[in-house]
């Protein structure tokens, strides 16, 4: 059986996605152009996700993806409608965190991190989706 490369290549549409997972993949690519500006993030974060709790806690979140990342995390151009890998997985993330699934968000992540750099970024997480709800 051949490998389909286009696989590899295939993310997800943007335009696609729930509401509010749109709202948070593009509050992450607000974060990531503010912080290269050097300009703080949270009052446009706040704007964006309609709520100064979960711009706070998606801050941290990011912080603490950003000193556990094995590499920088990488998204997407604003204005492209497919998201990058990194984006994808920290929806993932957070899908898993509100669910409560531990067991789920670690299989996400042990391929990319040690089980004590998983634990502060479920706990994150999991703040995160519960002021988004």
């Amino acid at each position: 059986m051949a490998f389909d490369i286009d696989l590899l290549a295939r993310s997800p549409d943007l335009r696609a996605l729930p509401a509010w997972e749109a709202r948070v993949a593009v509050t992450l690519r607000l974060w990531v152009v503010m912080n290269k500006l050097g300009r703080c993030p949270l009052q446009a974060m706040a704007e964006k996700l309609e709520s100064r709790r979960a711009a706070a806690h998606l801050h941290l979140m990011l912080e603490e993806v950003g000193a556990a990342w094995p590499e920088p995390f990488c998204v997407s151009p604003p204005c492209c409608p497919r998201l990058s890998h990194d984006e994808a997985l920290i929806l993932d993330m957070v899908r898993a965190a509100s669910r409560g699934d531990r067991p789920g968000f670690d299989r996400l992540l042990s391929d990319l991190l040690p089980a004590d750099a998983r634990d502060p970024l479920f706990t994150s997480a999991a703040l995160f989706a519960s002021a988004l709800s």
